[in-house]
């Protein structure tokens, strides 16, 4: 049995190696001891999308996303760690991590241009949008509530989005017995849209740090 101590510098051994291995957790172990090491930055960023692949496979969602994150700081492009970064808030997304989402998605928007900041936008909408439905084709109604609201407070949304999305989590807290929520939702909707840019506002969050704020390494 080859050993997982036996570690390997570049990506061509690593691959060799983890073939020779039967087991996600040991291959799992042999990764975490390669980055150990000292080795250069597209290596580790192998190490980290293979390590994010297996955690993700056993269903181990926060390490599967913590690592995607760590290989989006690895990445020696900015397309790339646009990449992982939206990869890592899809892996958070399954647990409902919003806090983290909200750091990954600032991450996102600096390293894209003006064209790029409104599709990683769209994008995140979108898949927020696709789980949520899904949720409540499943009947699982808080959580489908959980992702709307998270969308009404966010700046990736238009007022006619957020009036939509009220309108749906209106009828879902009436269906979960939560009818002064309800109601609560129902006036939101007859109201005007606070033109306030929330001071979760990750787009505006984005603008006033820098790389060096939110731990990354600028190219």
């Amino acid at each position: 049995m080859v050993s997982t101590k036996a570690v390997a510098k570049n990506i061509p051994e690593i691959e060799a190696k983890l073939k020779a291995f039967g087991g996600d957790m040991v291959k799992i172990e042999f990764l975490e001891n390669c980055l150990k090491q000292l080795m250069p930055n597209d290596v580790k960023c192998f190490c980290h999308l293979k390590l994010s692949e297996s955690y993700a496979y056993r269903l181990m969602w926060p390490l599967a996303a913590k690592n995607m994150g760590a290989a989006a700081e690895c990445a020696t492009t900015y397309g790339d760690k646009i990449n992982f970064y939206m990869k890592e808030i899809s892996l958070w997304l399954k647990v409902g991590d919003y806090l983290m989402i909200d750091k990954a998605f600032k991450k996102a928007l600096l390293c894209g241009n003006n064209q790029e900041k409104e599709l990683i936008k769209t994008k995140l909408k979108a898949e927020m949008l696709t789980l949520a439905t899904d949720y409540e084709k499943r009947n699982k109604r808080s959580h489908a509530t959980q992702i709307y609201e998270r969308l009404i407070e966010m700046p990736i949304t238009n007022d006619a989005e957020k009036k939509e999305l009220m309108g749906k989590v209106a009828s879902l807290d009436a269906k979960l017995g939560r009818l002064k929520d309800a109601i609560r939702y129902e006036q939101m909707m007859k109201s005007p849209i606070s033109s306030r840019k929330s001071s979760n506002d990750p787009d505006e969050n984005a603008r006033k740090v820098s790389f060096e704020d939110l731990g990354i390494d600028s190219i």
